[in-house]
């Protein structure tokens, strides 16, 4: 061999290391425990559907070091995902993110501790879900009555946070029947529920998996539902676009699982599989049907896109409600 091709094989060698550790890596993954960082109190839809894959892949595919859940909540999920975005990107700690942190969040901060699009790298989507129109047992009988009393003036409604899912589907609520309301936001949607059902509060607008029950236990009454089309779980209850005559209505909670950037793309492969095994397990889909949520297993590439579009369109809601929060 001449010193010229030895000197080639030499730096061949060198520019393929990287990628041969990453395969080393991939292939030893995971050698610990993995973490996913939750950024909203326990008891809520993205803590409760994380949870449940946690616990199923648990089982299977990483079943010899386990998934484990970690909540960190605090400003509107930003506390968390900032905590994942700064995490070695080694697969070990990951993070959920949700439409709120993802997508909304950028429309309405102005200060934003960490990039959705830069700092992250999507790895699966796991669920999508309507939201629910809910009032106190003896409130407005449907959506045309709360209307009427929206217009009158006088009305709150609460939120699990500023700039939550929640808060963003009801200002958009607002912006389509030409209204407007106080919002009492909280930390979660338990303590939101529960002025609710006191009465201290005219309207809330919440994932199913947080109201259904109380709505079945005859605690709440559900006027209507987020979704382009009426939902099985409450087959009596409209869509919002249809009780409220707002064209093309359509708001989603949805939640997955993401990586720090940097994160090796073997690593995020491997993830991606063992995640998506867990969530083709019958028994955990119908979990996730049982609470009015279409459980999904969007790749890389389709949560990314997902991210994209839903970044423009709470955008121009916030610009439309002159959202921003400093």
């Amino acid at each position: 061999m001449t010193t010229l091709s030895r000197r080639a094989a030499a730096k061949l060698i060198l520019a393929m290391a990287p990628f041969a550790a990453s395969r080393a890596r991939a292939q030893s993954f995971p050698s610990r425990p993995i973490r996913i960082i939750v950024p909203f109190p326990p008891g809520q839809a993205n803590d409760i559907f994380c949870r449940l894959l946690a616990d199923r892949v648990s089982e299977g595919r990483f079943r010899a070091n386990r998934v484990v859940t970690e909540n960190r909540a605090g400003a509107g999920g930003t506390i968390g995902m900032q905590a994942v975005a700064r995490a070695v990107p080694d697969g070990y700690t990951l993070g959920f993110g949700s439409l709120a942190t993802l997508a909304i969040n950028p429309a309405i901060m102005r200060n934003m501790p960490y990039d959705a699009e830069r700092d992250f790298l999507p790895v699966i989507r796991i669920f999508e879900g309507p939201l629910m129109l809910v009032v106190p047992p003896d409130g407005p009988r449907d959506v045309a009555a709360l209307v009427r009393r929206l217009k009158a003036g006088g009305v709150s409604f609460g939120s699990s946070g500023p700039g939550s899912t929640q808060h963003m589907a009801a200002e958009l609520f607002l912006q389509g029947v030409g209204a407007t309301a106080q919002h009492v936001p909280y930390r979660g949607a338990g303590p939101a529920l529960a002025d609710l059902m006191g009465g201290s509060l005219g309207f809330v607008m919440e994932s199913f998996a947080s109201a259904l029950p109380l709505v079945r236990d005859g605690k709440l009454r559900v006027l209507a539902v987020s979704s382009p089309a009426r939902s099985a779980q409450v087959p009596d209850a409209p869509t919002v676009a249809e009780a409220a005559g707002i064209a093309g209505y359509a708001v989603f909670g949805s939640g997955g699982i993401l990586a720090p950037a940097g994160t090796p793309a073997p690593i995020v492969q491997a993830l991606h599989e063992g995640f998506a095994e867990g969530m083709a397990d019958p028994a955990l889909r119908a979990r996730f049907s049982d609470q009015g949520m279409t459980p999904v297993a969007d790749g890389p590439e389709a949560f990314a896109a997902f991210i994209r579009d839903e970044q423009a369109k709470w955008k121009r809601v916030a610009e439309r409600a002159s959202i921003l929060i400093e």
